[in-house]
């Protein structure tokens, strides 16, 4: 299991990620979630994607389990910086 965690921007954008998230869930054959305080968001699902935006200046956590799970961290990671939701 691979963690990194990184701070959202006090304001987030107004992007929609769940296409970009669920293509780069696709590329692997690892799993992975996006942790914020105590709720597991599921990058793969529309409505839990949406909820990132209510979470601007929060710590995050991407957990990716599997044998690429490495990259399937960095991908995400890559992504939302990509579109300004952190650094």
């Amino acid at each position: 299991m691979k963690t990194i965690g990184i701070p959202l921007y006090g304001t987030t954008p107004k992007i929609d990620e769940t296409n970009a998230l669920q293509q780069i869930c696709r590329r692997y054959t690892g799993t992975a979630k996006i942790v914020v305080r105590d709720t597991e968001l599921n990058p793969q699902l529309a409505a839990e994607v949406a909820q990132l935006g209510e979470h601007g200046g929060d710590f995050i956590r991407i957990v990716a389990d599997g044998p690429d799970e490495v990259q399937l961290v960095a991908a995400i990671h890559q992504q939302l910086v990509k579109d300004k939701y952190c650094y």
